[in-house]
């Protein structure tokens, strides 16, 4: 705070503006601080608009997305549990069957990401 020159005894408070008082450095910190607040903002507006897009779709939109992600995730739990049977029939010597269950799961695999793939717009 900066006073004026008296006038009939009394002093006079006025404010100074903050950009005199503060630092470049304080500046820069308060434009990220805005910066990062406006992003949040518009993190959260863009999810608000996907959830009313969602809640918008009719009902077998969205048991197709379901769906899709089920049998997408039970694919790739299918070809891990095939991967893991192939090694433990390739420890075990049984090469034929390691190598038809390897396939399969490369099989599993390649379905899974195919689903999410073609699944999409």
């Amino acid at each position: 705070m900066t006073t004026m020159p008296p006038q009939n005894e009394e002093n006079q408070d006025f404010p100074v503006p903050p950009l005199l008082n503060s630092t470049v450095d304080d500046l820069l910190a308060q434009i990220e601080h805005e910066a990062k607040c406006r992003r949040r903002e518009a993190r959260t507006l863009r999810r608000r608009i996907r959830r009313q897009r969602r809640q918008a779709q009719p009902l077998h939109l969205r048991i197709v997305r379901t769906s899709t992600t089920i049998s997408s995730a039970g694919l790739a739990a299918i070809g891990a549990a095939a991967f893991v049977a192939s090694g433990v029939m390739f420890l075990l010597g049984d090469m034929n069957t390691a190598k038809n269950l390897l396939a399969f799961a490369s099989a599993a695999w390649s379905g899974a990401a195919g689903v999410m793939i073609f699944s999409r717009r």
